[in-house]
């Protein structure tokens, strides 16, 4: 319990960053999804609050894809289409296709679903 503590903002962004570290998808996904309390505080910041609500899903595949989500807008494909080609295609179709069953507010998964399809489309060599 953080009660009472002084915590700056850089403190805060530390649980922020352990909790959605946004530097890379994967690093999202391996972000903690666990924690959900960090005691009371005014001075808590409402993206950090944001976090620890999230988290509050039993669902943790849930808490990861939705976190992707929230935090990454774009999903570049293109690096995954040169080592996978298109065995990755299916994969990814599912993984927006299960996000979009999560319904999620703000997700757009059926527009970013569309999106990295069009991406496998154009890393596509010429015939």
């Amino acid at each position: 319990n953080l009660y009472r503590n002084k915590i700056t903002s850089r403190g805060w962004d530390a649980f922020s960053k352990a909790l959605c570290d946004t530097s890379s998808v994967n690093e999202t996904y391996l972000s903690n999804h666990t924690l959900q309390y960090l005691g009371k505080s005014s001075a808590l910041p409402a993206d950090l609050a944001c976090l620890l609500q999230v988290n509050c899903d039993p669902d943790k595949e849930r808490v990861a894809v939705r976190k992707i989500l929230l935090h990454h807008e774009h999903l570049d494909m293109e690096p995954f289409y040169q080592e996978w080609n298109m065995k990755l295609l299916p994969l990814a179709v599912n993984w927006y296709d299960r996000a979009d069953s999560y319904s999620f507010p703000r997700s757009n998964a059926k527009t970013r679903k569309l999106s990295s399809i069009y991406q496998f489309a154009r890393a596509m060599p010429v015939m």
